[in-house]
């Protein structure tokens, strides 16, 4: 089963092996890189945004979604309220992945955000928005 995984609960040598795959499955922070992205998420704390979920398979990593803000341009390097590739996972690691960045948001106290999320998840219920189940990771 993938595993889904915040930020905070790895330890240090594994953030920086995480945050070197990010480039190896699509993902580039808007301004910065390896360095800028540590920096920015090293800010998250428990009950708060911004909060960062990676989901593993085999120790590999294969998704994020990265939960930032309900206003927008709060840090040059994450510059979105959310960023994920839940629509490239297979289905069930999808949902679960959103279902976990619901919950953030919600003990956070980001409704507008946790309600974008939920929308995501019925609309990927539905096929919208997300790859064929055979072209996923």
């Amino acid at each position: 089963m993938d595993e889904i995984i915040n930020y905070r609960a790895l330890p240090q040598g594994e953030k920086d092996k995480i945050l070197n795959q990010l480039f190896g499955i699509g993902f580039h922070p808007a301004w910065g890189g390896v360095k800028e992205m540590k920096q920015e998420m090293e800010k998250s704390v428990d009950g708060r945004l911004p909060q960062y979920a990676f989901v593993r398979r085999g120790g590999e990593l294969i998704g994020y979604l990265f939960l930032i803000a309900q206003a927008e341009k709060t840090s040059r390097v994450f510059p979105w309220w959310a960023v994920d590739n839940a629509d490239e996972l297979p289905l069930a690691t999808d949902i679960r992945l959103l279902e976990y960045g619901v919950a953030l948001c919600e003990k956070a106290g980001c409704f507008v955000l946790a309600e974008r999320l939920k929308a995501q998840i019925e609309n990927h219920k539905k096929g919208i928005g997300r790859r064929p189940e055979a072209l996923c990771r």
